[in-house]
């Protein structure tokens, strides 16, 4: 693991942010606004249950996402997580469990207005995982001092499309490129860098859900059809959302940290009090 400072790890988070405000710019003056097609609210499971709740189906399967929520929150205390990621993980599991909420309540009135709760839990949860992923393939002070700036960010792109939305000028772009963003990001640390844990099979197997998350929603339709009407594509999706959480925390879980780096940090410690250390 790379010897960092404080002010390194804040320069190279606070470049992160502008990168992506620049690259918003540019697209924006390319490209021009993207506001949301309306279609995305008509989803495929229109069916009420106990005649009272509408579109049942993409209601009732955040169960799932608020399941995997509670999971995090029954093992927190039992994580391998260091000192600087304790704010990141306690971000991650609050920001699942708001999602279960936020979706249901966005599905039992599909607009653009309550797709605002959705996507704003949504954001920080991409970005409490890139924060924590940061934390074990570059330094562990990524977790404490990248948490807070990039779950700003993630706030800023949904209340951004929102303002711009309710005013008839909306647009996806800084939503888009935060959300595709950390999930580029994150997938190019799992393969350029070493792990600081053990267990990134579960971390790839989180990141292979998300690949089916987003075919699935893309064929919301599809799958209801294909089912005879049992599941849509955005049923499967939230189903598949709570799987993924449920691997992150997992990882979080089992993971251990690599003999490597358990050395390397008791050869720091012994340096910082005048000890010898091995091979010197």
């Amino acid at each position: 693991m790379s010897r960092v400072n404080v002010a390194q790890v804040r320069r190279q988070v606070w470049l992160i942010i502008a990168a992506v405000v620049v690259l918003y710019g540019l697209l924006r003056l390319s490209l021009g606004p993207l506001p949301q097609d309306p279609s995305y609210h008509l989803f495929a499971d229109t069916r009420t249950c106990f005649g009272i709740i509408p579109r049942a189906g993409d209601v009732l399967t955040n169960l799932a996402i608020l399941a995997a929520g509670l999971f995090g929150l029954a093992l927190r205390p039992r994580m391998t997580v260091a000192p600087e990621e304790r704010t990141a993980v306690s971000v991650l599991i609050a920001a699942s469990i708001l999602t279960a909420f936020g979706s249901a309540y966005y599905h039992w009135a599909p607009a653009n207005a309550t797709l605002v709760w959705d996507r704003l839990p949504l954001a920080i949860i991409l970005m409490s995982g890139f924060a924590l992923v940061l934390a074990d393939r570059v330094h562990p002070l990524f977790a404490s001092h990248s948490i807070w700036p990039l779950t700003a960010l993630a706030v800023v792109s949904v209340i951004v499309w929102g303002v711009l939305e309710t005013i008839g000028k909306g647009d996806l772009l800084l939503y888009l490129i935060v959300r595709v963003g950390a999930a580029v990001a994150i997938v190019t640390l799992l393969i350029l860098r070493q792990p600081r844990h053990t267990g990134t099979r579960w971390l790839v197997m989180a990141v292979l859900c998300e690949v089916i998350m987003a075919t699935l929603d893309r064929l919301d339709h599809e799958v209801f059809h294909l089912t005879g009407g049992v599941a849509s594509g955005h049923n499967l999706k939230h189903v598949i959302v709570g799987v993924a959480l449920g691997l992150v925390f997992w990882w979080l879980r089992t993971r251990r940290v690599l003999s490597a780096q358990t050395d390397e940090a008791q050869a720091t410690v012994r340096g910082q009090r005048g000890l010898p250390v091995a091979g010197q």
